[in-house]
């Protein structure tokens, strides 16, 4: 294998061009985990995040359902995917290949507006492009990082949208990352008492999963909270179970062979370890000393766990009728494995298309916002009778057709 160039792992004024060289170009991407929805990924997808809501997977309770049918989780649709691009030109490729590469990346947040749920026998296809990237002056990457904002349209079978997402991510240096994170070393790791461990068992006890009694339009009033989930203090486990819900995520490495196969195609995305053996970037979310070594204090969380985390408060307190129109969320600190994070939130606004505003936020144990969000919520009408429906896809001149 060639030897990686001597800016790997630097952002470098030709290597942000060299990105800038991608904008507006469809990226081919990685083969969807679940090529079909199917009631049993559904469940343990809803699973691997805590959420035990039968509507995401038991047929008979679904039957019973305003959908006629169990749906999927909000996120889920993001490992049901298939991009779907033309090959990139060879000379377009060869011109931004190596586009800061070794350099870290960190998903910041995502906004989202859906358009129908998903069910079982769903697929979907999507057109992704990175829209813009921009230089910015970062305290967490010890001086310059740059933002990368990412667009992607997706489609179900027959041509419908199903989804749009926004997502900005940040490319660091991890030296520098690692050097800035001096203060974030210094963060103690948690100690709970056997009677700290009850009172968050209660709380986790103490949810309410609005389920099939319809939270109506009429019945809301600005100022309401919207209820409580309460996670942690995360393990390994936790993260293990994310992987086991939605598969390796977005960069789709393999174990074993399937490791060897895939560095010889992304040399980037793989470091030596201790013992001197390959392994991906990606093990921060369960290696402690490679965690420290980008300037985390110890092992964190993905952000799509926290996004979930989210959903999964929208969710309990909209009920079975409801309908997630769009949802926005940053990720503005690491969450570490030991952390309590407590998901809570309000009603902001009431619209008259029978919709709410809310603003959600996620608080850990030292009294610090990890996560940030808001949404807006179709709700049933007592007007209308329970059956709502879901938002309106977007004029056909503001949507691009991804087939």
């Amino acid at each position: 294998m060639a030897e990686l160039n001597k800016d790997y792992g630097k952002i470098t004024p030709e290597g942000i061009e060299r990105m800038r060289g991608r904008v507006g170009v469809r990226q081919p991407g990685v083969p969807a985990w679940f090529r079909e929805a199917h009631q049993d990924s559904m469940r343990h997808f809803a699973w691997s995040y805590g959420d035990a809501n039968p509507l995401f997977g038991e047929p008979e309770y679904g039957e019973e359902s305003r959908w006629g049918t169990i749906i999927a989780p909000p996120f889920y649709i993001l490992n049901l995917i298939q991009p779907v691009a033309p090959p990139i030109p060879a000379e377009l490729r060869a011109r931004t290949r190596g586009a800061l590469a070794g350099v870290g990346e960190y998903h910041a947040g995502s906004e989202f507006f859906f358009f129908k749920p998903v069910v079982p026998g769903d697929s979907a296809y999507s057109a992704r492009w990175t829209a813009a990237v921009t230089e910015k002056k970062s305290e967490f990457g010890g001086g310059n990082s740059v933002i990368r904002d990412e667009v992607e349209w997706v489609e179900d079978a027959d041509g419908r949208p199903l989804m749009q997402e926004r997502a900005w991510l940040v490319h660091a240096e991890r030296e520098k990352a690692k050097q800035a994170g001096s203060q974030r070393k210094k963060i103690e790791p948690p100690s709970y008492t056997p009677e700290d461990i009850e009172a968050i068992e209660a709380e986790v006890r103490a949810e309410e999963r609005r389920g099939a009694t319809p939270r109506y339009w009429e019945d809301v009033a600005v100022g309401d909270s919207i209820g409580h989930v309460t996670k942690g203090p995360m393990t390994i486990t936790d993260i293990i179970a994310a992987h086991i819900g939605r598969g390796p995520g977005h960069y789709q490495w393999g174990p074993l062979e399937l490791g060897v196969v895939k560095r010889d195609h992304v040399p980037g995305f793989y470091t030596r370890n201790e013992y001197g053996a390959w392994d991906v970037v990606q093990r921060v979310h369960w290696d402690a000393g490679w965690a420290q070594s980008v300037g985390g204090a110890r092992i964190f969380d993905y952000g799509t766990m926290r996004l979930n985390w989210l959903g999964h408060l929208l969710t309990n307190w909209m009920g079975d009728a409801a309908f997630i129109r769009r949802f926005r969320c940053e990720f503005r600190k690491f969450n570490y494995v030991g952390d309590v994070s407590r998901i809570t939130g309000e009603v902001t606004a009431k619209n008259d298309d029978g919709s709410v505003e809310v603003d959600m936020v996620c608080v850990n144990q030292r009294g610090e916002t990890t996560c940030p969000g808001d949404a807006t919520i179709l709700l049933p009408s007592r007007r209308s009778g329970e059956h709502v429906d879901p938002a309106l896809p977007p004029p056909p001149e503001q949507w691009e057709k991804v087939r």
